[in-house]
């Protein structure tokens, strides 16, 4: 257990764990990760694992988290949203996330998983949040919506702020209609009407016009923007459907 001590608080440290092995780490430790004998945690014995993953460096208040494969992606994976892909050679931190995960696939898509608590580093830090202000402040005026915008939004937004991995996805109109007793087709219409809206207040890439668009389903980027803007939190979803 680390004994260092930064300014006579608590120690900062983080935990890495793998099977039934403990890695702790003080502030300005690396622990490198792969495949090869010469990492500090070795990974299986797997050919579609990289021998140099990844590494980790502690920081005074989050983890650097740096791909040293040439091929292989490093998936970071929170409690709850978005899956966080670092491509071979780029590098993240873990930020805003206290616990996280590290994700690398083998042969025949076998999942190896490497947890990370790094809660030491900041224990008194508060949850962070993005707030509302942060793109209203890009509008001409306050952006209102419906009584029926919010909830759909809210439920649209629900899986990517409740659940991790591949079940981190905006729910699709069926999956609203179903949980809020409404038909489909309405529900898109509402998102449609919504994304209209928002365009019309400088949110980008939310209609098919729009030169930011990626596709044709805007689901993504609609969910992208509310989560991220603080419009739709996990304190929403909790709320149930009379969340505002």
């Amino acid at each position: 257990m680390p004994d260092g001590k930064d300014g006579g608080n608590a120690p900062k440290w983080i935990a890495v764990d793998f099977g039934r092995r403990q890695f702790p780490l003080r502030v300005g430790e690396v622990l490198t990760v792969g495949r090869a004998r010469s990492c500090d945690l070795q990974l299986p014995d797997d050919d579609h694992l990289s021998r140099r993953a990844c590494s980790l460096r502690v920081l005074d208040d989050c983890v650097l988290i740096r791909n040293d494969s040439t091929r292989k992606p490093v998936v970071v994976r929170p409690p709850a949203g978005e899956d966080r892909v670092v491509e071979p050679g780029a590098a993240t931190t873990s930020l805003p996330f206290p616990r996280f995960a590290l994700v690398l696939t083998g042969r025949t898509g076998t999942v190896v998983t490497v947890t990370v608590d790094a809660s030491r580093l900041a224990p008194n830090s508060p949850p962070v949040t993005p707030r509302q202000s942060l793109d209203r402040a890009t509008a001409l005026e306050p952006i209102e919506l419906s009584a029926a915008q919010r909830r759909i939004l809210v439920a649209l937004c629900a899986p990517v702020l409740t659940e991790s991995g591949p079940r981190a996805v905006p729910a699709t109109y069926a999956q609203v209609g179903a949980k809020l007793g409404l038909q489909p087709q309405y529900v898109r219409n509402v998102v449609k009407t919504l994304r209209e809206k928002l365009w019309g207040h400088g949110v980008h890439g939310l209609t098919p016009d729009d030169s930011d668009a990626a596709h044709d389903d805007f689901r993504w980027t609609l969910v992208r923007w509310a989560v991220r803007s603080g419009w739709v939190t996990a304190v929403d979803v909790a709320g149930g459907d009379d969340a505002t």
